[in-house]
């Protein structure tokens, strides 16, 4: 049987041992982040004028992080990662763990996120500082001009991250895509890496409080340039990215071994 494919998503007790590892990840996190990330800020962004490189240091702080709760990260596609900087990665969504292993596993990045979280004191002004953008779901007229902003950014060599669902998946199984950055994409004409996670949700679920160790795998399909997408509509744009990133999932794959 395949990797991934011996247990049903989210389906997982934890023990109390579990909740203790959640609780400590996430506590690591906040010390980290408010501690660490404040000094670093200082003495070296503030500094330099550079508060991009942020994002550098999470993807270098995650990795001994997943060592030490033991999540084994495999990383499959790395070559498919483009040289330069200045591309959006489009990924599904199971876990608070999809954005660290995005750091950790693939690259530097900068977030396209639920405005709500920019209200978190201090986190909300780090998101701003690294480049990330709000999305506002509940008045939509704020997202006017976003385009152009990711543009602008992604040719200052600024990597992209988003989850096209819109929210985390409560059974592993992948929701539809939501239109809005391949709607950019295709105004503003700019490289698409469609990521798959899998088993994220189920070293760190969204349905109960618990960190199970284990493996987590990462697959980076190949990019889709503006040339390949340039005669597709946004829906057939959207609709591959969605299909190319499930395509890994372990339920599509065993259907599609099935059929």
């Amino acid at each position: 049987m395949e990797y991934g494919m011996s247990e049903e998503p989210f389906v997982l007790k934890y023990n109390w041992r579990h909740k203790i590892l959640a609780i400590v990840y996430y506590f690591m996190i906040a010390v980290a982040a408010f501690f660490g990330g404040s000094l670093y800020a200082f003495f070296h962004c503030y500094r330099r004028n550079d508060w991009h490189d942020l994002t550098h240091v999470c993807s270098l702080f995650f990795i001994p992080m997943f060592k030490i709760f033991g999540i084994k990260m495999v990383v499959e596609g790395k070559e498919n990662i483009p040289s330069k900087s200045g591309f959006v990665m489009v990924a599904n969504h199971q876990s608070f763990l999809d954005i660290n292993a995005i750091f950790a596993g693939v690259s530097h990045t900068a977030f396209l996120a639920k405005a709500d979280l920019w209200k978190i004191p201090y986190f909300g002004w780090g998101l701003s500082k690294t480049g990330s953008i709000p999305i506002y779901r509940k008045d939509p007229k704020k997202n006017a001009g976003m385009g152009k902003i990711i543009k602008q950014r992604i040719d200052q060599g600024y990597n992209y991250c988003v989850f096209p669902e819109g929210n985390r998946t409560k059974d592993g199984k992948m929701t539809s895509f939501k239109n809005g950055i391949f709607r950019i994409a295709k105004e503003h004409e700019f490289t698409i890496l469609p990521i798959t996670l899998v088993d994220t949700g189920k070293r760190l679920s969204r349905n109960t409080l618990g960190l199970r160790p284990g493996p987590i795998r990462i697959v980076v399909h190949p990019p889709i340039t503006p040339e390949q997408y340039k005669e597709m509509s946004m829906e057939e744009l959207r609709d591959s990215a969605h299909d190319i990133v499930e395509s890994e999932l372990p339920y599509k794959k065993q259907k599609n071994e099935e059929a």
